[in-house]
């Protein structure tokens, strides 16, 4: 699986509102989509950013994305955007049924000096620790080979619920709608 990201930082005059009404128009269009396993819409308030999330089953799928109308509809709203990708070391749903509300990704940075195989092991177990916590939706590992950070992005019912991990870089969203697995994913 492939992990895929990008932000845009919206205009000032496109308000709230305006963000919503943008999910609830596109949303509809990714139901199916050939190897889209989830997309989540985030935003940032503090920021005033839109940052959709997605997991594909693998890079092509990934790539054909990219080259077709439905992302060019996102470089006409708003222009092109850097796209981040990590490889997806490990993804399930945590013990929360309801509609995830916010997402919590620390990042680090994995150490040159540190075999990779055992910060690997050490995140998959920490992993599996986490996904038994209350008001968890989903839970990821995620690793960027180029810049070597490991992610670890939890999707949470609330705020309040977010088990928070010492890291170099912390980000936090709102999830916009609710984001059931898609059907008829290849």
């Amino acid at each position: 699986m492939l992990a895929m990201q990008y932000s845009v930082r919206l205009p000032q005059d496109f308000d709230v509102e305006q963000v919503y009404q943008h999910v609830s128009m596109r949303s509809p269009l990714f139901e199916g989509h050939p190897g889209l396993r989830h997309k989540f819409y985030l935003y940032d308030r503090e920021e005033h950013i839109y940052a959709p999330f997605y997991i594909w089953e693998n890079s092509q799928v990934a790539q054909d994305f990219l080259l077709n109308n439905l992302f060019g509809g996102v470089i006409e709203t708003f222009g092109r955007p850097r796209v981040r990708s990590w490889q997806v070391i490990e993804f399930e749903y945590g013990q929360s049924s309801e509609e995830p509300g916010f997402l919590c990704c620390s990042v680090d940075k994995v150490q040159s000096q540190q075999p990779l195989d055992k910060a690997m092991a050490r995140e998959k177990q920490e992993h599996r620790d986490t996904l038994d916590k209350p008001g968890l939706f989903a839970h990821m590992i995620l690793l960027d080979p180029d810049r070597w950070e490991i992610g670890r992005l939890g999707f949470w019912r609330h705020r309040a619920d977010v088990i928070q991990q010492p890291a170099d870089a912390v980000y936090e969203y709102d999830v916009l709608k609710m984001n059931q697995d898609l059907q008829g994913a290849a």
